[in-house]
């Protein structure tokens, strides 16, 4: 096996530990104010709220690919033989697209290894330590890709917003739409389909939504593997609290970490409150 170093971008979002622990290189994506522009790491999610709720149009943006270049020179300047890259799915914004444009003009693109994810925030947090784990028990870096493949093939992720308007604001639903599920208390389930984030079942309360969210994970159940998942409570305590009690009541075996963590890039596009579910079937 190389000596393989890894470039991950910051909606990846993994706990400090493991940026350390894996030694990663982080590249941000954007969070824009009209002309001024802040780094991911250089606003909070209070300070995100706080310009929404007095009327700031945010937005985001892909880093630029001479970022993506900066961070592959820094980390084969580190001695590494290879590199893997995880980002965004690809359709859902351009850092894949940057990451490909810094890997092809590298002289040294065939040592990089850019994975299509398909999948975004937590769910990537989740993709990315299940990799390490697929690293420890690899015999060669075509098991390794294989092995990281299979994941993202077969992940999922779930995420409910309280606040429609977000959605709306980011362009998932119309005014008309925000309007009337904001007058009927709709509760939205937001899911993955093709990579994209896509607006799944409504329900009227989260007792339902959370029976909705089972019926999905049971979709593709394997019996004879396991469920892994990563659940993320934004906010909505009560209501996390509920769909992680069924969750393992009726998936007993399941492995599952948990995070309230979502950074200013997803909650520009997801509002103050949520919570939700990515998984698959190892």
């Amino acid at each position: 096996m190389k000596k393989a170093g890894f470039v991950i971008d910051s909606t990846v979002y993994i706990e400090d530990e493991y940026v350390k622990k894996y030694d990663c290189e982080v590249v941000q994506l954007n969070v824009i104010e009209g002309d001024k522009t802040y780094k991911e790491f250089d606003i909070t999610p209070e300070e995100t709220y706080a310009k929404q709720d007095a009327g700031a149009g945010l937005t985001t943006s892909q880093p630029s690919p001479t970022e993506f270049a900066d961070a592959y020179k820094r980390t084969f300047d580190k001695g590494y033989d290879f590199i893997y890259v995880f980002t965004l799915s690809k359709s859902l914004s351009g850092t894949y697209q940057s990451a490909m444009i810094a890997k092809n003009e590298d002289p040294r693109k065939d040592d990089i290894h850019v994975f299509d994810t398909d999948n975004a925030a937590y769910g990537n947090a989740m993709l990315f330590l299940e990799a390490m784990k697929v690293r420890e028990q690899a015999d060669s870096e075509e098991e390794f890709v294989k092995g990281v493949e299979e994941i993202i093939e077969g992940a999922d992720l779930l995420f409910n917003v309280e606040n429609l308007f977000s959605l709306q604001k980011g362009g998932r639903l119309s005014k008309a739409q925000a309007l009337l599920g904001t007058a009927i208390r709709i509760k939205p389930m937001i899911v993955m389909e093709n990579g994209k984030l896509a607006l799944g079942e409504k329900t009227r309360t989260f007792a339902k939504l959370t029976e909705k969210m089972i019926e999905r994970i049971k979709k593709n159940e394997q019996p004879k593997k396991t469920l892994v998942a990563r659940l993320i409570d934004v906010n909505s305590k009560d209501a996390y609290e509920m769909m992680k009690a069924k969750l393992k009541e009726v998936f007993p075996k399941m492995e599952f970490t948990e995070t309230v963590f979502l950074g200013p890039v997803f909650r520009v596009h997801v509002g103050k409150k949520g919570f939700g579910v990515a998984w698959y079937y190892r």
